[in-house]
């Protein structure tokens, strides 16, 4: 017998008993008014009786569903473990903050060189290597480019396992797509590509041998041939000190190297260890100061050569005000220095005639001084040397001794961000050959960041 069965049957023996009782009524008129209760509630009771005969069909109807529900369920064990695991990894639309920034620079240059003139990448900016020696003079030669217009983005998102912000940036000097015959279109470049979460930080960014802060402020893109620039991908860690902090970086190795008697550059890709790099700030009322100290591997695997010699260098340098403005200083020497040094001003060593590296010790120095006339006008003025020690019975004669330079500036501030300078640039180059080239350049500049 069904449940359904069962229901309808108590139902009906509920309903006898009235009537039962009816027939000890002897009032006709008690009589039908009975009646009609009763059949009245035999109504009621068909609908009740209805109704709960379909939802109890119903319920029915799903027990095999609920039933495959429940066996196609995770045990409730393995569902807690997983979220247990789960991590919270914000995203770009949620947590992390986005920031662009930048500047449009025009510059307008007009160089005279000694002898025959520079070409490419020297006409846009001073690369003290690049000044001739040899070759006639073309006279006052003009270049208008608008190449080192920058753009960067930055992102910072905090998260439960430390903050994390990045740094990417570009512009469009020293490209080699491009020429200004129509479009003057100029591939664009990496200038920094970094992540940095705590205290580590990898990518591409500065060389951690280069104290960024203590550049001159100069229109020229970087300016004295005596300081430290350069730009790699590394890994860095970096912990707070007193005064300042510790950073330690594993660095991308290159290596440039003489031929043995002199001739075209090698630059080699062969080392098997990075550039090790250790420096220490502090910073405070008096300015700022840095001591770093870096131990390379010199290697070359190529036109039957290998060998390879291990170099090092230090470097100094500060920041530090000065009446109405700041003095900023570097010196920077050892047998190590090469491509770090003047934008590669000198090779690292060069090869003997059984193809073995001999280093060539360097150094190189610069002291910049900046004044602020008033709120809208500032200058700049600063001087540069450096020198190597060459071995000229395996380098050759034809190769750079020396370099100095010079620059001095005045820039005016009409609204804030933006700014409009001249400078005069001097630069010059001997050669072990007693050899040299001078350059004169002025340069003017109109700059808005963004």
């Amino acid at each position: 017998m069904t449940f359904r069965h069962r229901f309808v049957g108590l139902l009906a023996l509920g309903a006898l008993t009235p009537i039962t009782a009816l027939h000890a009524a002897t009032d006709p008129e008690t009589y039908e008014q009975r009646i009609s209760e009763l059949e009245a509630k035999v109504q009621r009771l068909e609908a009740l009786i209805e109704q709960q005969t379909q939802a109890f069909d119903a319920s029915c109807a799903r027990v095999d569903e609920v039933e495959a529900a429940v066996a196609s369920c995770a045990r409730v064990d393995d569902v807690e473990e997983a979220l247990a695991e789960v991590v919270d990894y914000p995203t770009i639309y949620e947590d992390t903050d986005i920031q662009v920034g930048g500047y449009v620079k025009t510059d307008a240059i007009l160089s005279d060189y000694s002898n025959a003139p520079t070409r490419g990448a020297g006409e846009d900016f001073f690369i003290p290597s690049t000044i001739r020696t040899s070759g006639e003079s073309a006279g006052p030669q003009l270049n208008l480019h608008a190449k080192e217009t920058r753009f960067w983005l930055k992102s910072y998102t905090p998260t439960g396992q430390g903050d994390i912000s990045t740094h990417f940036e570009i512009d469009f000097l020293a490209g080699q797509q491009g020429d200004e015959r129509v479009g003057n279109s100029f591939s664009a470049r990496i200038r920094h590509a970094s992540i940095n979460w705590g205290r580590w930080t990898a990518g591409q960014t500065w060389t951690n041998f280069f104290n960024v802060a203590t550049l001159p402020d100069y229109l020229d893109f970087i300016g004295p041939v005596g300081t430290t620039f350069a730009r790699q991908a590394q890994i860095r860690y970096t912990a707070p000190a007193a005064n300042g902090e510790w950073a330690f970086s594993l660095e991308n190795p290159q290596t440039t190297l003489t031929p043995f008697g002199g001739g075209p550059r090698i630059d080699a890709d062969d080392s098997r260890y990075p550039d090790i790099v250790l420096r220490r700030d502090w910073s405070g009322e008096w300015g700022r100061l840095s001591v770093a100290a870096m131990v390379r591997e010199l290697r070359v695997g190529r036109d039957g050569a290998d060998d390879a010699a291990f170099g090092g260098a230090i470097g100094l340098a500060g920041r530090h005000p000065l009446g109405d403005g700041d003095i900023r200083w570097q010196l920077n020497a050892g047998n190590a220095l090469g491509r770090y040094l003047g934008l590669n001003a000198f090779n690292v060593g060069a090869l003997n005639a059984d193809n073995e590296i001999e280093l060539t010790p360097q150094y190189g120095i610069f002291a910049a001084y900046r004044h602020r006339w008033n709120d809208r006008l500032h200058s700049s003025f600063g001087l540069s040397f450096a020198e190597a020690d060459n071995e000229t019975a395996i380098s050759g004669f034809d190769v750079p001794r020396a370099y100095q330079s010079a620059h001095a500036n005045i820039v005016w501030i009409p609204i804030r961000r933006m700014s409009i300078g001249a400078e005069y640039i001097w630069g010059r180059r001997e050669d072990e050959s007693g050899a040299d080239g001078v350059l004169n350049r002025l340069q003017l500049s109109a700059k808005y960041v963004y």
